[in-house]
């Protein structure tokens, strides 16, 4: 794909080939053995990556979120952690982090409570059957105004000129072909092969760049989980050891829009007792340009786990501009990270 003017903090990001993938991550995240090359459970590990853990909160059973300024608030992106303590041990948690869907397997009203309405567990490789949900949801509305492609040459929309052409001329059928093409380099070379996408004229966004920048900006964090961001950067594999990997599509309404995104799981065992979890919208078709939720999850009490998730997300940076913007942007962003924790833990109960 193209390169162009992206929309970043104004510093210079780094192209690369996929021969290089492996060396430049190994540069970026794997300096250091996995968790500092120690293991101390939660306290001595969340104390590593300089987060306090409100355990009085916790016991009483609130999800307790806390900003996390990630860059200094760096332009277009948004950070959130959250902690919470769930039933059950570690890896049975990791599991129902994993497989969590937030619609339960129900296509939910548009009008209905919930940013997300339509969620797709997708094979790998992906079947004709994984996207029959999505083909029968663009026939009627509002999903059918994802079909109408204009608004590209606002940069409204996350498509190349060629992809935006396959819409246009093939309708349901082009826009499954755009999004399979799509899944298929992701799994093939990993995010760093979706290198750029239309943000407006003469702009593009790079998130895959820019979050390795914004990772390598918060180093103790990336240090405490570089395997498991490894294997996402190599489109949720791990040639090192087996690695459970959930892929989907989902469907769901950002800025009053109907949006798809395109997203990869991931879990894997840590170190003494850790399980990690990621999961990553790697393509957005409009609103936003990319996020991801990291988290570990500790052996706390018998029977029980102690979890802290972390967010980024990179949105328009005009959208969160002025001050009064951002604090709105942030609030909200809070509330949307924390009500999911919400919902992974009362599934726990």
């Amino acid at each position: 794909m193209r390169k162009g003017f992206r929309v970043n903090a104004g510093s210079c990001l780094l192209l690369w080939l996929w021969a290089g993938v492996g060396v430049l991550w190994g540069a970026e995240v794997g300096l250091r053995p996995e968790g500092g090359g120690k293991a101390g459970g939660w306290k001595v590990e969340l104390g590593r990556m300089g987060f306090e853990v409100p355990v009085e909160e916790l016991e009483g059973g609130e999800v307790v979120g806390q900003k996390w300024m990630i860059s200094g608030g760096r332009p277009g992106f948004l950070g959130a952690k959250v902690f919470f303590l769930a039933n059950g041990e570690p890896e049975k948690v990791a599991r129902s982090i994993l497989l969590f869907d937030p619609t339960e397997g129900k296509v939910l009203d548009w009008k209905s409570g919930g940013a997300v309405k339509i969620f797709q567990k997708v094979a790998r490789p992906a079947v004709e059957e994984d996207w029959s949900r999505f083909r029968a949801a663009l026939a009627g509305m509002p999903y059918e105004m994802m079909l109408s492609v204009e608004d590209q040459r606002e940069g409204k929309l996350h498509f190349h000129s060629e992809e935006i052409e396959e819409i246009r001329q093939r309708g349901v059928s082009g826009y499954i072909s755009v999004l399979k093409k799509l899944m298929q380099t992701f799994h093939r070379g990993g995010w760093k092969e979706l290198i750029a996408v239309p943000s407006g004229r003469d702009a593009e966004v790079d998130f895959d760049a820019e979050l390795r920048e914004v990772l390598k900006e918060n180093g103790p964090v990336r240090d405490e989980f570089r395997r498991l961001l490894t294997a996402l950067a190599y489109g949720g594999r791990d040639e090192k050891e087996k690695i459970e990997v959930n892929d989907y599509w989902q469907l769901m309404e950002v800025d009053k829009r109907p949006t798809v995104a395109l997203g990869c799981g991931l879990a894997r065992p840590g170190v003494g007792g850790r399980w990690e979890v990621a999961d990553m919208n790697y393509f957005v078709s409009s609103g936003y340009f990319g996020s991801i939720s990291f988290y570990g999850v500790w052996p706390y009490s018998a029977g029980r786990s102690l979890v802290c998730r972390m967010d980024i997300v990179q949105t328009n940076p005009e959208q969160l501009a002025q001050a009064t913007a951002r604090m709105v942007g942030e609030g909200m962003f809070m509330r949307e990270v924390r009500g999911a924790c919400e919902g992974i833990k009362s599934r726990l109960q």
